[in-house]
Parts: C-alpha cells; sequence; structure tokens
C-alpha cells in the first residue's frame, strides 16, 4: 500500500527539518520502502527572508498504515 506522509515548520534551521523528517524514517525503517520525498521551502516575509515555512512530502510503500 503507497502512504504519504507530510512534514510542515516553520524555521529558520534546514537542519531541525531535516532531523524531524529523519527521524520518522529511522523509526520506521523496517516497516517502509521510500519512493519518493518532495521538499519545498516558502520565505513568508520577504524582508526577512531568514525563517522559512518548509514543508516536505514523503512517499513510502508499506504493508500496514502507520499512524
Amino acid at each position: 500500500m503507497v502512504q504519504v506522509k507530510l512534514f510542515q515548520e516553520k524555521t529558520p534551521y534546514l537542519e531541525a527539518f531535516e532531523k524531524q523528517v529523519n527521524e520518522f524514517l529511522q523509526q520506521h525503517s523496517q516497516d517502509i520502502k521510500v519512493v519518493d520525498i518532495r521538499y519545498t521551502a516558502e520565505s513568508p516575509n520577504p524582508h526577512n527572508s531568514v525563517w522559512k515555512n518548509w514543508t516536505a512530502m514523503l512517499v513510502y510503500e508499506t504493508e500496514k498504515p502507520i499512524q
């Protein structure tokens, strides 16, 4: 069964967002097969480009639904 997991974070630190996604992957490494990961970033305030709204979509296959 193909599943989708969405992640979203408002942060100036890409590493913190990557950690969130990587922790999910590590926790479920035995149960999922990654099909694709897509990232986007948006600067909500053009005058302060440090802060970003990060979104990631993880597409994966699994035998059983993951909560």
